[in-house]
This record gives structure tokens, sequence and C-alpha cells, in this order.
């Protein structure tokens, strides 16, 4: 018997206060704490406890001790990516946060773009590409959703037109593309595999049959005229 696998969303459509405000807390923290880690060279003194070598003070932070546009720009993503999940949490979300979710989800997201090194600047396009795509599927599916005429009906409009879980897809993409940014290559990939692999053997599936069983048919009809499920033309 295969195993069960695990939802790590509440389907309950509620409010948790406490919950909410755990995890905007931290998100918002967050922006600040990557700022800290590249302004005060935490990140470097971090880096030299482990046995790494650091780069120089001068290559972070100028004579003002401002940081330099390179980092600048890493921190401006650390800020994007909070600011995004903050709004989704009050404009998208329905279901509820428990607090153990919001603990969990928090430090996962800091830690997992959070290493510090050169980077390829073209990763900021992935990043935007990813973190609009996810931010405006999820708008757009929201819309519908509270129209009144919609209700007990999917949605497979706008962006999910293209992919059947495409806020998923756009979420892999901007994640290891800010990995990417601020760790490199071989970071930027090992974050790309685990949230691939976690949305395509644990996240879809769950949400596939929690949908199967709400609309049946519908969604049946859905998955045939969208085969993708996270990213269009590729899986």
């Amino acid at each position: 018997m295969a195993k069960e696998l695990r939802d790590n969303v509440s389907r309950v459509k509620r409010i948790n206060w406490f919950g909410t405000t755990i995890f905007v807390g931290l998100r918002a923290a967050d922006a600040f704490l990557q700022y800290a880690f590249l302004r005060r060279r935490w990140a470097s003194d971090l880096v030299r406890v482990v046995g790494g070598t650091s780069l120089a003070a001068n290559l972070i932070v100028d004579g003002s001790m401002h940081l330099r546009p390179y980092y600048n720009l890493i921190a401006a993503m650390a800020f994007g990516s909070s600011l995004k999940q903050i709004t989704h949490i009050f404009l998208v979300l329905e279901q509820e946060m428990f607090p153990s979710s919001a603990v969990t989800v928090g430090p996962l997201q800091h830690h997992a773009g959070n290493l510090t090194s050169p980077l390829l600047l073209s990763a900021v396009g992935f990043y935007l590409i990813g973190l609009l795509t996810e931010a405006v599927s999820e708008i757009q599916r929201t819309a519908f959703k509270r129209d009144p005429a919609n209700k007990g009906k999917p949605y497979a409009g706008g962006l999910f037109s293209l992919a059947r879980h495409v806020n998923y897809g756009g979420y892999t993409i901007w994640r290891s593309a800010y990995a990417l940014a601020s760790g490199g290559w071989a970071w930027g990939i090992a974050v790309f595999a685990f949230f691939f692999y976690d949305f395509a053997a644990r996240g879809v599936p769950v949400l596939d049959a929690y949908l199967s069983g709400r609309y049946k048919e519908q969604w049946k009809a859905i998955k045939a005229r969208v085969p993708y499920r996270l990213i269009p033309g590729i899986y």
C-alpha cells in the first residue's frame, strides 16, 4: 500500500489570527535579517565559523558603510519575496494558517536563499518572472472565486490555463533564482531540485486528489485541457 502523502496546507477556510501574525512577523523580520547579514557582515562571520573564507569587507560595503549595488540587489530580492508573501496572506489566502506552519514556513523561506557569494545577475530576470507569475495567477484565481456566479467551479483561466498549478511553478522559479543570485549555480540548482521534487512528488498529487474529490468531472476536464502541472511546456 502506497504511503499517504501529507498535505501541508489546511483546507479549512477561516482565519487563524495567531498563526497569521506569526507568519507575517517572521517574513517581515526576514527582510531586515537579510539586510543585516550583508550590511553588518553576519554572513561573512558565519562563513568563517564553518571554516570558509569570506569576501573582503570592501567588496560588500563602500567607504560610507553602504551596501554596494550587487548586495543592495540581493537585499531587494529578500524584501520583494517577503512583501509578496505578506500580501498573499491578506489578499489571497483563504485557508487558516496554523502557528506550527507559520513557524516552519517562515524560517524555511529565510534559509532557502541565505548564502551570500558572487552571483549571476541574469537570475534577477527569472526571479521577477517567477514572483510575478505566482502573484498574478493567485490574484486572478482569487478574483474568480470571489464572484458568486463562479461558486462551485474550479478555475483554469488566466495563467492557470498554461499549467494547472502555475503558481507553484512560479514559486519554484523565483525561489531558485533568488538562491542562484545569492549563492551561485550549485545553491540555485539545489533549491530548484528541492522545491520541484516536493511539488511534483507531494504538493501537486495531494492538491490534485483534493480537487478531484471536490470538483469531480469539472476537474477531470481541466486536466485534459491543461496537460502541464507546474511549468508550461516543461512539466
